[in-house]
């Protein structure tokens, strides 16, 4: 139901923005609306308040993925959930690799100390 919610929201929404906030306990399929939507903001049970000062350009996006999120279904099915590291993950319209550490800001691709440390981790 909440990707025919998406799905139908690009729809109504034409050529305006459609921001997607998706609140994770585990890994997703972004493969399946990924491509239509403008912007996927990830979020961990935190409250609307810091979404909407993300949103509004208040505060800079400063978080990283922990986890991997799959390429598609056929990886979740032969995922092994004992297992780091043990999927292809998914890779965006602009290259981008949601994968471990993964993250963006304004700038673009989150590359500090901690991205080093848990790419290093990830090998």
């Amino acid at each position: 139901m909440d990707l025919q919610t998406v799905l139908t929201t690009r729809q109504i929404m034409g050529d305006k923005p459609v921001i997607v906030v998706v609140n994770l306990s585990r890994a997703m399929v972004f493969h399946e609306f990924e491509e239509q939507v403008d912007a996927i903001l990830v979020r961990f049970s935190v409250g609307e308040q810091p979404i909407l000062d993300i949103l509004s350009g208040r505060y800079e996006p400063s978080g990283l993925l922990p986890m991997q999120m799959p390429a598609d279904m056929t990886e979740v099915e032969l995922q092994a959930e004992d297992v780091p590291f043990d999927m292809v993950p998914h890779t965006d319209t602009e290259g981008n690799r949601y994968d471990f550490g993964f993250g963006l800001n304004w700038s673009g691709k989150i590359s500090d100390r901690r991205t080093e440390k848990y790419a290093e981790q990830a090998r």
